[in-house]
């Protein structure tokens, strides 16, 4: 019988088994040195490794010890972000920790069918659900010993218990796009990411994050490290471990955030039978550099994302007691006007001509719409919706945000469509467009040999924003104003810019 992934607020405040347990095994995988492949920061090092800042964090004792040479290169920094093979490859890392975990649970004297928990924090039955799982703000256990799930570098806003705006955090982009793989460039990046090679977030620098990816993912990371308050978030020594991807697995929250975004993964292909993962090899099999993972014996096994499609199969074996997700308002109508041609184009419809430096107030930019491209866009729109299976479709609109680049991975911004320039940006369903964490964008923005500095691209899907502001009359002739705005603290000489922002038609 398959292991049952639970919601770890559904089991309510108060230690229980899955919490307690987890929290005992992360002490003993901690215990063991970093050259034991199941031990806890050698299984973080998968993710990403900076072993100067892991000293400073007390993660590495001062010898600097680490596992042998040949470990760090079949093993170390192998997580896959901006890439197609996002979720596969987190899939099958996931399941190997459990695993791990799980044969500590069990040497506990723990129970053998002991599954990770998952935090689903866009639960609307469970009011808290946006709040930090309880079992991780807790300093110690029931018998007074520390409690492992317990970091302090883990910042949230730095004004109190770490409570994530709902707004900021959500899949609605995401669970209403049919396509998995997406565009490297204008258009829709998808819902699983862009299709690329072996790619650890550096080696092609520019190419957005997918839409699951993008949010929630990368804006709870970035919310739930935080930075120090008062200190400069451009150190990497002020931020939280979750803010950034070469410290995020250290800290025990990562690893029910990611359980959650798998099970998204799962969610959105049982929603809809036009939900499908792809079928071509280069997916299927993977990249030419093989992901490899240790077994609960530190033994060595590699896998292709064709071997974690189901939750059976070998090395997986669990299931979730939860498979529903929050549909996204107008959804279904989404689904339908947006459904993808047989063929399309992708044609640039705008952009803004200046840099954009981002500060502590709002910042406004117009992008310059192009007559013709327009003109096919509110064309489309007029036309109406098809029937399904009708053979025709509206256009999508997609706003790019190109080459961001800052040192602070722990900055979240809201974007906005409209009102005139130099108005407030209004909260307004209709003009929030979503957010767009920096998680990660220290790395991306640093010119080195494995980096070309071009930073991170997000990629919103506007096309609901378009057409309301077109069916209201509010969408003017010649441009369209783009407010960004600062959720998170920003120093006051903070380097964050956005290089372009762009607005693509995707249609006939």
């Amino acid at each position: 019988m398959a292991r049952i992934r639970r919601d770890v607020w559904a089991l309510g405040p108060g230690w229980n088994d899955t919490t307690l347990y987890y929290a005992r095994a992360v002490a003993k995988l901690q215990q063991r040195p970093i050259t034991d492949r199941t031990s806890w920061t050698f299984l973080a090092a998968m993710h990403g490794i900076d072993p100067d800042l892991w000293q400073s964090f007390g993660y590495l004792d001062a010898s600097g010890t680490l596992a042998s040479g040949a470990d760090q290169k079949r093993y170390w920094r192998q997580c896959q972000h901006q890439t197609w093979y996002f979720l596969p490859w987190h899939r099958g890392y996931l399941a190997a920790f459990e695993n791990i975990v799980r044969a500590a649970v069990i040497d506990l004297g723990g129970p053998a069918d002991w599954a990770l928990p998952y935090w689903n924090y866009n639960n609307p039955a469970i009011a808290e659900s946006n709040q930090l799982p309880w079992c991780f703000s807790q300093p110690q256990l029931p018998d007074g010993s520390a409690n492992p799930l317990f970091v302090t570098r883990r910042y949230g806003s730095g004004a109190g218990p770490i409570v994530l705006d709902p707004r900021l955090i959500s899949a609605d982009q995401a669970m209403a796009d049919t396509q998995f793989a997406g565009q490297s460039a204008g258009g829709s990046a998808g819902f699983g990411g862009p299709q690329t090679r072996f790619h650890h977030g550096g080696e092609q620098d520019g190419v957005p994050s997918g839409d699951l990816e993008n949010s929630p993912h990368n804006a709870v990371h970035s919310l739930v490290g935080g930075s120090l308050r008062g200190a400069d978030p451009n150190d990497p020594l002020n931020l939280g471990l979750m803010s950034m991807p070469d410290t995020a697995a250290l800290d025990p929250v990562f690893w029910v955030h990611h359980a959650n975004i798998d099970r998204l993964w799962e969610a959105w292909l049982r929603a809809s039978a036009s939900n499908r993962n792809p079928t071509v090899v280069a997916w299927l099999n993977g990249p030419a550099r093989p992901f490899a993972m240790p077994t609960e014996a530190g033994a060595d096994y590699t896998f292709a994302p064709k071997d974690v499609l189901d939750l059976g199969a070998e090395h997986l074996g669990y299931e979730y007691e939860d498979l529903a997700a929050a549909q996204p308002p107008g959804a279904a109508e989404l689904a339908v006007t947006t459904m993808k041609p047989k063929r399309t184009t992708t044609e640039l419809l705008g952009a803004n001509t200046e840099r954009l430096a981002l500060v502590k107030s709002p910042v406004q930019s117009k992008v310059h719409l192009d007559g013709a491209v327009k003109s096919r866009v509110t064309r489309s729109f007029a036309q109406g919706v098809a029937a399904p299976g009708a053979g025709a479709s509206a256009d999508r609109v997609f706003l790019n945000l190109e080459n961001i680049r800052g040192l602070n991975d722990a900055a979240v911004f809201s974007v906005y469509l409209g009102p005139a320039a130099g108005a407030a940006p209004s909260p307004s369903a209709q003009q929030f467009v979503g957010s767009v964490s920096l998680f990660g964008a220290a790395k991306a923005s640093a010119k080195d040999d494995a980096h070309g500095g071009k930073g991170l691209t997000a990629v919103l899907d506007v096309t609901r924003a378009i057409q309301g502001l077109h069916q209201g009359g509010s969408l003017d002739a010649d441009h369209l104003v783009v407010n960004l705005v600062p959720e998170t603290d920003l120093a006051p000489k903070d380097p964050v810019s956005v290089g372009r922002i762009s607005l693509y038609r995707t249609g006939r």
